[in-house]
């Protein structure tokens, strides 16, 4: 049922997804579907365990063998392939988290594990790590985020701008200080100056 419905909401949207739709699909009666799901909501939390799970695994499989640039790059590229390929999974596994399913809970740190080995081959670690993961995770879901809505309108191919992605991702990473500290913000300046009068 979860498999059926993993592909249901890479055809039509995760938000598409309802128990009708899912008892539709698999020609059965929909209170017969309750015997197996509890509720809507679960069946979303069991769908992005399945594709956090997924993912991981793609991650893993990918930087195998990898250090440092080449295992940025072909993390990167086996992320977008997932998130292209998935489209609906892939939604799921953002905004259908259960904190208290460990299934899902140690799906997600295989994907952590993934970013902070490559972390590790930048010699990135603690708060710099921290940082530095939380900068490529937002650089990656941002881009294929729009790429899966057809938001880049631009000829130029979005292969190749995502290749400069991960070429910029590089370079930053290359000299990401090693004691990262956090930065004032503006409001935060203005504050103490007016403080220290």
């Amino acid at each position: 049922m979860v498999d059926t419905g993993a592909t249901l909401v890479d055809r039509d949207g995760f938000e598409q997804l309802t128990m009708a739709s899912l008892a539709k699909e698999l020609g059965i009666a929909l209170p017969s579907l309750y015997a197996h799901v509890r509720s809507l909501e679960h069946l979303r939390q069991q769908i992005a365990a399945l594709a956090t799970g997924e993912l991981g695994l793609r991650m893993s499989e990918a930087i195998e063998g990898r250090a440092r640039s080449e295992a940025l790059f072909e993390l990167g590229r086996a992320y977008r392939a997932y998130a292209l390929q998935h489209p609906g999974r892939y939604v799921a596994s953002f905004t259908a988290v259960d904190t208290t399913d460990p299934e899902q809970l140690e799906a997600g740190m295989r994907c952590i594990r993934c970013i902070t080995a490559v972390m590790r081959g930048y010699e990135l670690v603690e708060a710099a790590a921290t940082d530095a993961a939380r900068f490529l995770r937002s650089s990656l879901h941002g881009f294929v985020s729009i790429e899966r809505i057809e938001g880049f309108a631009h000829p130029r191919s979005r292969e190749g701008s995502f290749e400069a992605l991960l070429l910029a991702l590089d370079r930053a990473l290359s000299t990401w200080p090693s004691d990262s500290k956090p930065v004032a913000t503006g409001a935060t300046r203005t504050k103490s100056k007016k403080s220290s009068r």
